[in-house]
């Protein structure tokens, strides 16, 4: 599956060639649409968004407030128009963790962050933070069937399924993670807004490859609020905050809440539409163990194919 997934963009870039160069014979679509269009989760655009996550962390427990970690984030976005004029909307998220802050009170028991929001058993004077080793996480695919009605209404249903592809055995989840996905928003004058709900079940029990002695369970749901200005010229203000709910976590524990805002350009290198974003986000809730505090965004979005938007 990961082979298939990083071949699609030497596919696309292939499809992307003849795909740009047939633009001698028709209009080329303005910067702006196509900016407008990346910010919209049921786009028509294929193309693979590369996010470089950067977080500081916060919570009582010892030397929390001085931990951080860095994510990077590759998603192929990969629609196909149907002829009813919706789109069928795939995508692929391969996540990279680095320096992800553990919690260790054993060389064979470590919990991560998500953990810690389950565990019962985490006294503040027994185990100290320390860093997990850089690894590939779990990968996540998304199939969905939603697009823009002639009113603006944004609309999308979808089924996401993450496989439990994460190489680090100290914090993985060990579960396949599987549930439904809900887009509605709106398309204005001025740009566009909305929120996509998703919510994922843990399959078959969760555990690693050391015996710890605890088993966990996922089940969380998240809300990501989507906003995006036109300022013109490929310039756009921009809000993408993600809330979690996490339903198995203990008391203080459940609630991620960030807000934020960023800016984002969208430009053309020769031929090829990219978006350039800067985002920053405080988190106003967080678990009270451990949890993100800031997060520092920068994002690339290559533009493989256009020819869905003509």
């Amino acid at each position: 599956m990961l082979a298939v997934v990083l071949g699609l963009p030497g596919l696309s870039l292939a499809a992307a060639a003849s795909d740009e160069l047939s633009l001698t014979t028709r209009s080329i679509i303005p910067i702006d649409e196509i900016a407008m269009e990346l910010s919209n989760p049921v786009t028509g655009l294929r193309s693979l968004t590369w996010d470089i996550e950067g977080t500081t962390f916060q919570g009582n427990l010892p030397d929390a407030d001085d931990k951080s970690a860095m994510k990077n984030i590759f998603t192929f976005s990969w629609p196909f128009k149907l002829k009813n004029g919706k789109n069928l909307l795939l995508s692929a998220t391969i996540p990279h963790f680095s320096d992800q802050p553990l919690w260790e009170l054993a060389w064979w028991d470590h919990s991560a962050e998500w953990r810690l929001r389950q565990r019962e058993d985490i006294r503040l004077d027994d185990g100290y933070l320390a860093r997990g080793h850089d690894h590939m996480a779990d990968i996540g695919i998304d199939v969905g069937y939603g697009g823009v009605s002639e009113s603006g209404s944004i609309r999308k249903l979808g089924l996401a399924i993450v496989f439990p592809t994460s190489e680090d055995g100290t914090a993985k989840r060990g579960q396949y993670l599987l549930g439904p996905e809900f887009v509605f928003g709106k398309v204005a004058s001025w740009g566009l807004y909305g929120a996509k709900l998703k919510h994922l079940e843990g399959i078959g029990e969760g555990g690693n490859e050391y015996d710890d002695g605890f088993l966990w369970d996922t089940s969380e749901t998240t809300a990501e609020i989507f906003f995006a200005y036109a300022m013109g010229n490929g310039w756009q203000i921009e809000s993408n905050p993600i809330i979690l709910y996490d339903w198995e976590a203990l008391d203080d524990h459940e609630w991620t809440i960030p807000i934020g805002v960023g800016v984002s350009k969208t430009i053309r290198l020769g031929r090829m539409p990219m978006k350039l974003a800067f985002d920053i986000q405080k988190y106003i809730v967080s678990p009270d163990r451990l949890g993100p505090d800031w997060q520092i965004t920068f994002s690339i979005a290559p533009v493989f194919s256009t020819k869905l938007l003509r």
